[in-house]
């Protein structure tokens, strides 16, 4: 019993600093990074949390007013290659990214032609509505988009893709602070693919041993078969006949059984 009990606290714990987490960048975070907050007067200091209020406000009304769509821009047939070595929601995440990754896509007009912005800044005047709309607004309303699109990933328990959401506002936040710009569309595809490629990887090698060794055998059983000396192009016309269930071509079924009757059974 006290065990379930310190389980149940430890998880509430997790979810408690996860939820906590998405809140980063703060507010006054972004204050300093995009407004130079530290050098403002204690009415610009004010105005500077008002504006980022309105900008998160309308980034969570616009997600309000769009539905999610899992059909579109996926056919359902991925089938995410991971290194995970436990019960995992790789393909969970990879089904239901493009969802949110459409919402960010229909998103992009309004900050193209900052009607958005342009109406939160009406709420100021003269020089401070000036001084505001000088801030990096473009970088602001995607930022604040992500953090709104992870707390909707949080809500609907979809945590995986949360971290990915919240990963891409931090990217952001880091691309102001040092004068450098990120491209969440850039990311996730360079991301997915350092993930993927060495999983991808190591079982193909594994496959392409296990396939030479395979052809090495079939190779002597059918001249044992046979009784006679056969030609490697015969096996492997033979082989690509009758033993091929992954349908390789018989080049490709001739350069392994070549290889492995050389020993390189794998690629290194």
């Amino acid at each position: 019993m006290n065990q379930v009990k310190k389980s149940d606290r430890e998880h509430k714990l997790m979810y408690e600093s996860f939820k906590l987490s998405l809140s980063r960048p703060t507010n006054n975070q972004l204050a300093k990074a995009f407004l130079a907050n530290e050098d403002c007067n204690s009415i610009q200091s004010e105005n500077n949390l008002s504006f980022l209020n309105m900008v998160g406000d309308a980034a969570y009304a616009f997600l309000k007013k769009n539905e999610l769509d899992y059909e579109k821009y996926n056919n359902g047939k991925t089938s995410p290659e991971c290194e995970c070595d436990h019960d995992c929601e790789c393909y969970l995440n990879d089904f239901i990214m493009p969802a949110f990754n459409n919402l960010a896509s229909k998103f992009e007009p309004y900050i193209d032609d900052c009607s958005l912005v342009n109406r939160i800044l009406e709420e100021f005047e003269g020089e401070e509505k000036e001084r505001l709309s000088r801030c990096n607004l473009r970088e602001l309303l995607r930022l604040a988009l992500h953090k709104e699109l992870a707390y909707l990933a949080f809500d609907y328990q979809y945590y995986g893709v949360a971290c990915y959401l919240h990963e891409f506002a931090v990217l952001i936040y880091g691309g102001v602070l040092t004068k450098g710009r990120f491209d969440p569309s850039e990311y996730i595809q360079n991301d997915r693919k350092a993930r993927t490629e060495p999983a991808i990887k190591a079982r193909w090698d594994g496959h392409v041993e296990e396939l030479r060794r395979r052809y090495l055998e079939l190779y002597e059983q059918r001249q044992s078969e046979l009784g006679k000396k056969l030609t490697m192009k015969d096996v492997a016309i033979w082989i690509h006949d009758y033993h091929n269930p992954d349908e390789l071509t018989f080049e490709t079924i001739r350069d392994h059984l070549s290889k492995a009757r050389k020993g390189e059974f794998t690629n290194d």
